[in-house]
């Protein structure tokens, strides 16, 4: 019977080298490690990551991350650095004459986030808070970003612009 045991391996045996019941521990163990996480936090607080995929017509299909896995940047001695910046979860709503973006950004103050819009771009950014968010989102159609409307409750922004209307299309005659 334990030689039929080492025939037969299953995904954690190929990716750990390990019996996936028997040494959990050190499978979170490794994973914490390999993610810059002190295993010994592993129980306060949870993990988040996941991503968004949105796909316009005729366009590439655009991949959001979002989640509380620390962020991590190569130094030039080829370290890792903890950026300690999480991205937030991030919804881009369209409606006939509005834009709605919203942005779940839990644990932070209203007086801590900073707001930065262009016709086609909203950065959103929190200061003198733990933990930090900075998310970068592009807009899909152009905005007034004077007509900005922002609420913020239960961890929750939603950002509201006017669509700018679009130019008319024109014929050209060539010459």
């Amino acid at each position: 019977m334990d030689r039929d045991r080492k025939k037969r391996r299953n995904f954690f045996d190929e990716i750990f080298g390990i019996d996936s019941l028997e040494d959990m521990d050190e499978i979170f163990e490794r994973l914490s490690r390999a993610m810059g996480m002190n295993p010994e936090n592993l129980g306060q607080h949870p993990f988040v990551y996941g991503f968004s995929v949105t796909q316009r017509s005729g366009e590439e299909p655009e991949i959001r991350e979002f989640g509380n896995i620390p962020m991590f940047e190569r130094t030039e001695m080829g370290e890792m650095c903890n950026l300690d910046i999480r991205k937030p979860l991030i919804d881009v709503l369209e409606a006939e004459e509005t834009l709605h973006v919203i942005a779940e950004i839990p644990g932070i103050e209203k007086e801590n986030i900073k707001l930065n819009a262009t016709d086609l771009i909203l950065d959103i950014e929190t200061i003198n808070g733990s933990p930090k968010y900075s998310e970068r989102v592009e807009l899909p159609v152009k905005v007034d970003p004077l007509s900005a409307r922002a609420t913020y409750k239960n961890g929750v922004l939603e950002v509201t612009f006017k669509r700018l209307e679009s130019s008319s299309r024109t014929s050209i005659n060539i010459e």
